[in-house]
């Protein structure tokens, strides 16, 4: 493994190094765990990393953070901490072992030893670790065969109670099964089975379920694994009137390639939240009541639910762009909806002439503003003051419709709109 860690970047090699002498001035063990030990063995890009320490956490974190110059947050009740050293993230934890009071409880938690610490973990694909010990420095700690599960291509758990300890594995199995293009090994895949007979969803909160759901959605080209969770759970742990048909997968597909062209075609425009468009196109099918239900359940952000309602409530007013219209009319209707609406209603609707519209909206409309403003009109003695609004909406339209070029242009429109409104 010490040829898989000379490959990590300059950053995370000085962090590990240092991470070595600090553990051994203080007699503590260390190891990289979990996902980063995953993802070096499929030789795969590694963002963060994740340190186990038998021993004080928080204490090695801090005293690691002086030595980098690097900043450090401690999180007393989790005895854990992260240094952030160069743009990177780096978790640092107390090796612990964990108790279920009963299922899907959330765990109680105490110091233990790496073993320990490994068998509480999801997946053996995801229970290995590394050391970074000075005695034993890049050696593979495997104690489940994670590393043959890895060359086979397999989820499987550590043990029968996994999902009943906690159901949202089952959530990361098919993640991980989608993103590594794996299977769900047999056994593993009759104790999600058990599990999801057990109505186990229904035991957590959906809190730690949407973080989940938004995991998945956030993954590149999440059709497979929303098409995958259909098959295997259903959706009606967000609702029990979700009905994913033929039509609404293919609808996923179409996000997809929709996203993909504005990400190509309008680079400067603001980033969108993709993955809100997939959990739009989940919800899409339900009454606005139950949409605001499953965001106050699931405790969405505002903004989040404000995009989704938005999509809902505009989907029908969206159609009247299925005919030619003139620039301003076209404005007026796609200006208040945020990129993520706009994109849905693409994917949505197949009229040419409706993507046409909204294609030129993004390309000719949407950065369009007047260079004059309510002191400009002032300056020029208009009166009454409430009539600017008007004024500066109007002139808005002239310029959508005409192509108007700089503040002289501007100007004289004012000038005739006032005397018509005045």
């Amino acid at each position: 493994m010490i040829n898989r860690l000379k490959k990590l970047s300059p950053q995370f090699k000085k962090i590990l190094k240092v991470s070595s002498t600090v553990a051994n001035s203080y007699g503590f063990k260390i190891y990289l765990v979990g996902g980063v030990v995953r993802d070096l063995l499929l030789e795969g890009g590694i963002f963060d990393l994740d340190i186990v320490v038998e021993g004080d956490a928080i204490k090695f974190a801090k005293e690691l953070s002086r030595k980098l110059g690097a900043e450090f947050q401690k999180h007393h009740v989790f005895g854990t901490a992260t240094v952030c050293f160069d743009g990177y993230k780096i978790d640092f934890a107390t090796a612990r072992t964990e108790k279920y009071t009963h299922w899907g409880a959330l765990p109680k938690v105490k110091p233990a030893t790496l073993t320990q610490d490994l068998l509480r973990r999801d997946f053996t694909i995801n229970a290995m670790a590394i050391s970074l010990n000075k005695d034993d420095y890049g050696k593979l700690i495997d104690l489940f065969d994670g590393l043959g599960d890895l060359k086979k291509g397999l989820i499987r758990v550590l043990h029968p109670n996994s999902f009943l300890d906690d159901p949202t594995r089952i959530l990361r199995a098919i993640r991980f099964e989608q993103r590594f293009c794996f299977k769900i090994e047999k056994e593993t895949s009759v104790l999600m089975k058990d599990a999801l007979a057990e109505s186990i969803f229904r035991r957590i909160s959906p809190h730690r379920l949407r973080d989940e759901i938004v995991l998945i959605l956030k993954e590149p080209k999440p059709y497979r694994y929303i098409k995958r969770i259909k098959e295997i759970v259903g959706f009606s742990f967000v609702d029990k009137r979700i009905r994913l048909n033929k039509e609404r997968l293919k609808f996923f597909l179409k996000v997809e390639r929709t996203a993909l062209r504005y990400q190509k075609k309008f680079k400067k425009h603001k980033t969108p939240q993709v993955w809100l468009i997939y959990l739009a196109g989940i919800l899409i099918g339900l009454p606005r009541a139950r949409i605001r239900k499953v965001f106050g359940d699931f405790a969405f952000k505002k903004g989040e639910r404000a995009i989704v309602l938005s999509i809902k409530e505009g989907i029908k007013e969206i159609k009247k762009l299925s005919k030619r219209k003139k620039p301003h009319i076209i404005y007026r209707i796609l200006e208040p909806y945020s990129y993520e609406s706009i994109l849905f209603f693409y994917a949505y609707y197949s009229n040419k002439t409706l993507r046409s519209n909204i294609e030129y909206f993004l390309d000719k409309l949407v950065k369009v503003q007047l260079e004059v403003k309510g002191r400009d009109l002032k300056k020029l003695g208009f009166r009454p003051l409430v009539l600017y609004n008007k004024i500066l909406q109007k002139l808005l339209y002239v310029k959508l419709d005409n192509n108007l070029r700089g503040k002289r242009e501007e100007i004289k429109q004012a000038k005739l709109i006032f005397k018509k409104l005045s």
